[in-house]
């Protein structure tokens, strides 16, 4: 019995190793069939890829190949119509350039202005300068109105003639005066004249061959002696042609205020007595602070039947006017001009020039 029960044993021993060995076998089938299918689905996939990188290929040269076409047509288009521009604009540039031939020809073919029309030009531009000059001037008036001391409790109107520029009478002398800071002063040139001249024997300096002076020891006696008159000193100077200028300051105690003119012992008063409205002319220079007194003694040398006429006046400080007197010449004033070049020719003779209106100094 022992025996038989080792036999049984063996055989069941015997039986698991071929089951075992089956199953191995099976798994190891199962594990091949598995790599097979594997290896076949990449396959089959890797093949499809390739089919369709063909198929999208193919797809795109005909896409391509439609695009080529269509763009050459189109090329084609645009190069014919450009060929038609360029003709167009060909034509056109002939016909602009037969246009500015013939505007060529005519304004060479036009007759020149005819010298009617060149004459009323030139009437034309001296009218446009008269014109400026006159607007030049009203400009200083109206500056010189617009600073004119306002009126207080008095009225300070007065009666003024629209001016009326003509020249002086013939033969007629003028006589000046000067309304600065709010006065009137006389300027009597002869008699200043006289005072400079005699001033300048009297300092013992006599002129040269060439009529000329020391202009330095003019200069160091005039600071000197200081002479003048009521109303005015005397100052020279020497301007860049040689000529001794002499400038009148006024003096500080000098001169008459609208209130004085009235009076009878006015000095302004005194200077219209002494000259005639027949042989004289009045001549006002008029600084901007003082047109009210310019009015006042207008108007009473109006009433004295004095021709007159003024100008409003711009200078500095220094100087209030300067002496009528052009011919005391500085050392070296002969040498000077001499160096000048000469004065160009006068044209040929031709119609007679018509001799020069005078001046209008009166208003």
């Amino acid at each position: 019995m022992k025996k038989r029960k080792k036999d049984e044993g063996g055989s069941l021993d015997s039986l698991l190793d071929t089951i075992t060995t089956v199953v191995g076998i099976l798994i190891i089938l199962l594990i091949v069939v598995q790599l097979g299918a594997d290896s076949a689905v990449k396959r089959i996939v890797e093949e499809k890829k390739e089919e369709d990188s063909k198929e999208l290929m193919e797809l795109a040269m005909k896409q391509f190949e439609e695009q080529k076409k269509s763009l050459l047509a189109e090329k084609n288009k645009l190069q014919l119509k450009l060929a038609s521009e360029n003709k167009e604009q060909a034509q056109l540039i002939n016909e602009i350039l037969k246009l500015e031939n013939e505007l060529a020809a005519k304004k060479k073919a036009m007759p020149p202005a005819p010298p009617k029309i060149q004459n009323l030009r030139q009437e034309k531009t001296k009218l446009d300068n008269d014109k400026k000059a006159i607007e030049v001037k009203v400009k200083k008036v109206k500056s010189l109105l617009v600073k004119a001391p306002k009126p207080t409790g008095q009225t300070l109107s007065k009666e003024v003639s629209l001016p009326n520029p003509k020249p002086a009478p013939p033969k007629a002398k003028p006589f000046r005066f000067l309304c600065r800071g709010g006065k009137i002063y006389p300027l009597d040139d002869p008699h200043l004249i006289n005072r400079v001249t005699q001033e300048i024997q009297k300092a013992g300096i006599k002129p040269n061959k060439a009529k000329e002076y020391d202009g330095k020891k003019v200069l160091a006696h005039f600071f000197k002696a200081k002479p003048g008159n009521l109303f005015f000193q005397a100052i020279p100077r020497i301007d860049g042609s040689k000529r001794i200028i002499f400038d009148l300051r006024k003096k500080s105690a000098a001169g008459e205020d609208e209130a004085a003119l009235a009076k009878a012992s006015s000095k302004y008063l005194a200077a219209l007595k002494g000259i005639s409205p027949k042989t004289h002319y009045l001549q006002f220079e008029v600084f901007e602070d003082s047109f009210a007194i310019y009015l006042s003694a207008r108007d009473l040398a109006s009433k004295r039947n004095f021709p007159a006429g003024w100008k409003p006046i711009l200078r500095g400080p220094e100087t209030d006017c300067t002496l009528n007197l052009w011919t005391i010449y500085d050392l070296g004033r002969a040498a000077l001009i001499a160096s000048r070049p000469p004065p160009k020719p006068k044209p040929p003779a031709g119609k007679p020039t018509p001799p020069k209106k005078p001046a209008n100094v009166l208003d």
